[in-house]
């Protein structure tokens, strides 16, 4: 019996550390920072000219992101697993208020299920056609919940994340 209560206390404690792990605990407004692994990693940062390929963000323990086809939300839990990306969690120097936390939500709401499209990252003067890229979508979020955005921080993800006034 003791080995057993044992096994059932080392188990319990490797799901709390993978859940940690996982990002189960990172707050609202969180920026997740990713790029695939690997020499076509590599090829679309230089092709794209910034570090990180991809951006999202952290609302109510999903991470929120416009990929193809359509803006979506995966709990934390299972957004890194098994994707060949370097990810990186960037909370909020301080926590959102509920009017942030709120902006985000309304946000995510209204955009989850916009189709995904790179028109505007390749030419950012183009008018927009109803679709949306990664980091659009999160400087939106943050948009909505009042935070002021240097012009066209949207246009990358590493240009999101220096331009972020909370992320810093």
């Amino acid at each position: 019996m003791h080995a057993f209560m044992r096994c059932l206390a080392a188990s319990m404690f490797l799901v709390f550390v993978c859940a940690e792990c996982s990002g189960q605990n990172y707050p609202d407004g969180t920026l997740v920072m990713s790029r695939l692994k690997g020499r076509f990693g590599n090829f679309l940062s230089r092709v794209t000219g910034t570090h990180y390929t991809h951006t999202a963000i952290v609302i109510d323990g999903k991470v929120c992101e416009s990929t193809f086809p359509r803006a979506k939300c995966t709990p934390l839990t299972r957004y890194a697993a098994g994707k060949p990306w370097i990810i990186r969690y960037i909370p909020p120097g301080e926590p959102l208020t509920p009017a942030q936390t709120h902006g985000i939500r309304d946000y995510v709401r209204q955009n989850v299920g916009r189709r995904y499209g790179l028109k505007q990252f390749f030419n950012p003067n183009s008018r927009p056609n109803g679709r949306i890229y990664c980091s659009q979508f999160a400087h939106g979020a943050l948009k909505s919940a009042g935070f002021q955005l240097p012009a066209k921080s949207w246009h990358t993800p590493d240009r999101l994340l220096h331009g972020s006034p909370i992320h810093q």
